[in-house]
């Protein structure tokens, strides 16, 4: 999910924590001074809590030349557009980091107002499947032509946010929001499992009555059908298992902060899980938690939409940044980075880039899923002039 979304009801809902955030990020700090993943979050957090004074000086610590964080469009730094200094540090950031544009259109959605959030890919048949804020999943076969395969709010579907395919079993698992428990936190989110050829839905399993916080995005174990979700909100992770009537409890809250994309390595024996600073390895066989090594100097923090694609991770960056692809080659032992590369970035058509899927030997992913401009709730921003919604290819290979 892009962060600009969520970042919206965190807002309204975390000033309890904002202090203890400010702690932790302030005592990560004093431990490595030149951590721009912290310093960044340190701003946003201090913008946040209106503490504007304290914003421009963190991120003016910035290494410029190490992973390139890009401050321009984040919503908490809106009242810093125009001074001199910002506006010169974002013209060094880009300078050092210019652009790289590779990919070419794939498919348009005229639905300019869906609000696009999972991709998901069907490798048998190619079709595409759009989650969406609008409150359905819209499919694209492999020609182009768009149709609704869950029409607004059939089978109580809310707002859908992950999404993948388990070609396996033929299904598609989303991740489903209850608008109202969304902007509560609390109640109402559930992973939906769908029959992918016929759209007709196989089993809802909904969180415990006290879960709180809400799923982001999920990934299938293609040997048991098993589903795991990430929890954003307080870092837990969560699957349901076919067969049972609700989801269940992986891993604890705080195992990854702000937790985000997740994939599983071919071989499955590895989940890994993106989180605010780093990816997160996690071992099915005995559920060991460990942070991947990165000894390069692009970093790995805040993926969005990742999938694992021979032997690399590869997602959207579009925490710390505007929006960019990037990819993270692992050694044999999947434990550490060897190499890392933006494959795409500064793209003229960018506006709003989020989450991303694999199709054979390409990466899929949105240009413009224009979230800025359209509400939690679905309306449109008053004034925000709206475009079809285009869906990038991206060559791996």
């Amino acid at each position: 999910m892009h962060r600009f979304f969520y970042n919206v009801v965190f807002a309204a809902l975390n000033l309890v924590a904002q202090s203890s955030d400010i702690a932790r990020l302030e005592a990560l700090r004093k431990q490595d001074p030149a951590d721009a993943v912290v310093l960044y979050n340190l701003a946003a957090e201090y913008a946040s809590a209106g503490r504007q004074s304290e914003v421009l000086p963190l991120l003016r610590k910035m290494p410029v030349a190490l992973g390139g964080l890009d401050p321009s469009v984040y919503r908490g730094f809106v009242f810093l557009h125009g001074n001199p200094e910002f506006e010169a540090l974002v013209a060094r950031i880009r300078q050092a980091n210019p652009p790289r544009v590779r990919s070419r259109p794939a498919f348009i959605i005229q639905e300019s107002n869906l609000g696009p959030e999972g991709l998901a890919c069907d490798p048998r048949t190619r079709a595409l499947f759009v989650g969406s804020i609008k409150r359905k999943i819209v499919r694209i076969d492999a020609s182009g032509t768009v149709s609704d395969f869950v029409p607004v709010a059939k089978y109580g579907l809310g707002i859908v946010f992950g999404l993948r395919v388990d070609p396996l079993r033929r299904q598609l698992w989303a991740v489903n929001e209850d608008p109202e428990g969304f902007a509560k936190m609390s109640g109402g989110t559930a992973l939906n499992e769908f029959d992918i050829d016929s759209g007709n839905l196989i089993a809802r399993y909904p969180g415990p009555a006290k879960m709180t916080g809400f799923l982001n995005d999920v990934v299938v174990e293609p040997k048991t059908g098993v589903a795991y979700a990430t929890n954003t909100s307080d870092g837990s992770i969560w699957r349901a298992v076919p067969g049972t009537s609700t989801l269940e409890m992986f891993l604890p809250p705080g195992t990854v902060l702000e937790a985000n994309g997740i994939t599983i390595s071919s071989d499955r024996r590895y989940l890994f899980i993106a989180g605010w600073h780093d990816i997160t390895r996690v071992e099915f066989a005995n559920r060991d938690v460990r942070l991947l090594e990165n000894p390069t100097r692009l970093t790995d923090a805040s993926l969005d939409g990742m999938h694992f694609y021979k032997n690399s991770l590869v997602g959207i960056q579009n925490g710390i940044h505007p929006g960019r692809v990037v990819r993270f080659w692992l050694d044999r032992s999947l434990s550490r980075v060897t190499r890392s590369e933006i494959l795409e970035t500064y793209n003229p058509m960018f506006d709003g880039v989020t989450t991303g899927a694999i199709d054979g030997d390409s990466f899929l992913f949105f240009a413009n899923g224009q979230l800025r401009k359209v509400r939690p709730d679905g309306s449109v921003v008053p004034g925000a002039e709206l475009y079809p919604i285009t869906i990038l290819r991206l060559k791996l290979n």
